[in-house]
């Protein structure tokens, strides 16, 4: 971008950014990435010591290697500071030393120049590498996230002195008590408000003119907007494999092999969930407490399943999962491989609305609903109280099992020493 394409003032992008990085790891000065930016040299100087971060260097209790700091440390030939053979030499520079900069008289601190000179950071620098001083570094994305936070930051509270707030409240506030809508008094004296209708009815909703919500007809109404974060879908290509036809075919290839249920049960939206799972063949469930429906804490309960049971039991009682489609267990490839990267298990989905694929298990949420209504939120619970809600679930007798418990025909099927 050239001077004429940028405007005086012009906040830099996270393309600009971008290019900064790439200067500076191709060796580009200030001038050069200036040029392709399209804005002062300062600019860019200015942008890299503001949002670049300090890397401290890892202390590794098995590496003995101080950094030298001396300002003489590339030019000294000093040996046998330390006198610590005595009446032989040393055969080790004292420039090399673990104890150089504590005890040799010469010394004068002078660390790595970079955090006060140009280009500020060690993206370029040829020595990273084995460098032993702490790190000064500038990534884009960092940078970027930073700029976004100190613009919100600004952004917030009153952008108004005392007297033009004081002016504002005695004009706006008492029309309003009147009953005029705020769009007819911006319509009205839209010279005299020195703010957008947005901000008036910010102001009002933060409580700092006279006016409140209540002397508006309208606004007490209205619901609080409600702000949902996207989660990941199970993509099409994702799914290739693991479709319910897929299924039924690997269950024909494979007779008799055990399959288990999954699924989740909410309490209030954005709470903690239920993680369920049951094996078919005896109704028995398992229920974990977890924080919320991110995939992460959906994986991590067959994680801590897989270390506690032992990878051969673990595949021997999940070989087959049967889910849904949920953004929980969007993804089949962290399920069916373990923390160590081999195979564990086989994920499959239901089809989209078809929830009967897997009647069994919410069939048995209905036993789950009897002690946690629909509604109720899991924030309170424990683990242990799950545990004992569960083992009253699997010793309740069922007319499918011809009046045993599910305890009991696990027993049966999975064998008494398991």
């Amino acid at each position: 971008m050239t001077d004429e394409g940028r405007r005086k003032g012009q906040h830099l992008t996270r393309e600009d950014r971008y290019e900064i990085q790439k200067g500076l790891r191709e060796h580009r000065t200030f001038q050069e990435i200036s040029e392709i930016i399209g804005c002062s040299p300062d600019t860019i100087s200015k942008e890299i010591r503001k949002h670049r971060y300090h890397k401290v260097r890892e202390k590794n209790p098995y590496q003995y290697v101080k950094p030298n700091r001396c300002k003489h440390r590339d030019t000294c030939r000093r040996r046998d500071v330390c006198n610590k053979k005595k009446g032989h030499k040393c055969r080790i520079p004292c420039r090399e030393c673990l104890r150089c900069n504590e005890l040799c008289p010469d010394f004068v601190d002078a660390p790595c120049p970079i955090e006060k000179k140009a280009p500020y950071v060690c993206n370029n620098c040829p020595k990273s590498i084995k460098c032993l001083f702490d790190k000064y570094l500038y990534n884009a994305d960092c940078a970027h996230r930073e700029y976004l936070e100190a613009l919100h930051e600004s952004r917030r509270g009153v952008d108004m002195t005392r007297d033009e707030l004081a002016s504002l409240d005695s004009l706006v506030s008492p029309l309003i008590q009147k009953g005029q809508p705020i769009a007819h008094i911006m319509a009205n004296h839209k010279e005299d408000i020195p703010c957008s209708e947005r901000t008036l009815y910010r102001y009002i909703d933060m409580g700092i003119l006279t006016a409140r919500n209540l002397d508006m007809h309208r606004t007490v109404r209205y619901r609080k907007r409600r702000h949902y974060t996207k989660q990941p879908k199970v993509s099409y290509r994702k799914k290739e494999g693991h479709h319910y036809s897929d299924y039924l075919e690997y269950l024909e290839k494979n007779p008799g092999i055990r399959v288990v249920q999954m699924d989740t049960v909410e309490g209030v939206k954005g709470g903690k969930l239920l993680q369920t799972l049951l094996w078919p063949e005896n109704n028995l469930m398992l229920a974990f407490l977890i924080d919320g429906k991110e995939m992460a804490n959906t994986v991590s309960t067959f994680d801590w399943l897989e270390e506690q049971l032992g990878t051969e039991m673990f595949r021997e009682w999940f070989p087959v999962v049967l889910t849904d489609n949920g953004c929980e267990f969007a993804d089949p490839e962290l399920f069916e491989k373990g923390p160590d990267g081999n195979p564990r298990m086989k994920l499959f989905y239901c089809e989209p609305r078809h929830s009967e694929q897997k009647g069994e298990l919410e069939k048995n949420h209905e036993y789950i609903r009897y002690v946690l209504p629909k509604g109720t939120a899991f924030d309170e619970l424990t683990q242990e109280q799950v545990l004992l809600m569960v083992n009253h679930i699997n010793n309740t007798t069922r007319p499918m099992l011809h009046g045993a418990t599910p305890m009991k025909k696990a027993l049966q099927s999975f064998g008494t020493n398991r």
